[in-house]
């Protein structure tokens, strides 16, 4: 069983800088208490019927086929919009919410990886980079040739009620034990 950690969901609160597999869970929503639960209830299984159970705390994973609700897609959406003149803003919440975004590519390698292994184990599988939204915005608009300071505005409303500023994963066990790290580094990750 694999849940996908939008690590913004499952750590509301920072307990540690980088986040790692024993850093405790703080779900700031519906979702993300279930992907808690996912995880313990995994954990159960594996403990107490010795079934092989892994559990992937997976961080942002982007590709070109993420969902157009996603801060991702809706910048680039939004920027190729304005490019060729179909609007002229993109409203955006907190700008300075910082995220570890790796590619989605990287990932199911990882979770492949992690069905491999001898002993069924919990992994993080992230980059170990930080990047704001505003720098995800500025690198796309620049790639467009046009000023993000331009185009893009801030809007209260789509703050989150719990953010978390800054969420970067520690793969260093995935690494060790999976010899798993990313390929895509960040400004390729924009660039797809």
């Amino acid at each position: 069983r694999f849940y996908q950690a939008s690590s913004s969901e499952l750590y509301g609160k920072v307990h540690e800088v980088p986040q790692k597999e024993t850093t405790p869970f703080h779900p700031r929503s519906p979702y993300a208490a279930a992907k808690a639960y996912a995880f313990y209830i995994t954990l159960n299984y594996r403990e107490a019927y010795g079934m092989f159970a892994v559990n992937g705390i997976l961080f942002n994973h982007e590709s070109p086929r993420r969902g157009e609700t996603f801060v991702t897609r809706k910048i680039t959406r939004g920027a190729t919009r304005i490019k060729v003149g179909l609007q002229k803003k993109l409203f955006l919440g907190n700008l300075e919410a910082k995220r570890d975004w790796g590619f989605a590519g990287d990932y199911v390698e990882g979770m492949w990886r992690m069905l491999q292994a001898t002993e069924p184990d919990d992994y993080v599988l992230a980059t170990g980079e930080t990047h704001s939204v505003r720098e995800f915005a500025e690198k796309v608009f620049v790639s467009l040739d046009l000023d993000y300071k331009e185009h893009v505005e801030y809007d209260a409303k789509y703050e989150r009620p719990a953010e978390v500023d800054l969420l970067l994963g520690d793969y260093t066990k995935a690494k060790t034990k999976l010899g798993w790290q990313p390929k895509v580094g960040f400004d390729q990750l924009v660039k797809m």
